[in-house]
């Protein structure tokens, strides 16, 4: 059974290593990028750490606004995350940006899906969210297949978006409406 819980104060070293081992996976032992960033640069920066700490106290429409949750085990270990944030552009607090993860070790158990729902359900409930935004690695189609499932509408790719290791990688850019 998976439960899902809002990133508190109580939890957030274990959310922080559960995080970091999330990060240096990117790329590893054959496993596709699903950050745009090289296997030297998969660490978890003190300036993330900084981002979920400072945002998860901010109210909602406040520049650095985050809101948290992750998907626990019956051991009460964290298996996944997802968080929505603002992206910080003028007049598009309507808007929040969408990141999620889950571990390598429990992937294709629907634990992604159970996330996005929850994350669904939560913006199509708050007062003044409208849109999910996504930015996805373009090769990471198991993450775009949920997203389609999902309902979230392809907005745009960007070709050759990242270099990283001598390698091009497109980026991917979708939305879902949760306007009742």
């Amino acid at each position: 059974m998976i439960l899902i819980c809002e990133l508190e104060k109580v939890n957030l070293e274990e959310f922080f290593q559960y995080l970091a081992t999330h990060i240096k996976e990117n790329g590893q032992n054959g496993s596709m990028l699903y950050f745009p960033l090289s296997k030297e640069q998969s660490i978890l920066s003190d300036e993330m750490k900084a981002k979920f700490l400072e945002g998860i106290h901010k109210e909602f429409g406040e520049t650095g606004w985050r809101k948290a949750w992750v998907a626990l085990n019956g051991e009460g270990n964290i298996v996944g995350h997802a968080d929505i944030r603002t992206n910080n552009q003028l007049n598009s607090g309507h808007r929040v940006l969408l990141g999620m993860g889950v571990d390598i070790n429990f992937r294709n158990l629907k634990i992604g899906q159970k996330l996005l729902n929850f994350i669904i359900d939560y913006c199509r409930n708050y007062p003044g969210i409208c849109w999910i935004d996504l930015e996805v690695m373009t090769a990471n189609t198991p993450a775009k297949s949920l997203y389609e499932k999902m309902k979230f509408e392809h907005v745009s790719t960007v070709k050759d978006m990242f270099r990283i290791d001598n390698i091009s990688y497109d980026y991917t850019s979708m939305a879902l409406n949760v306007e009742s």
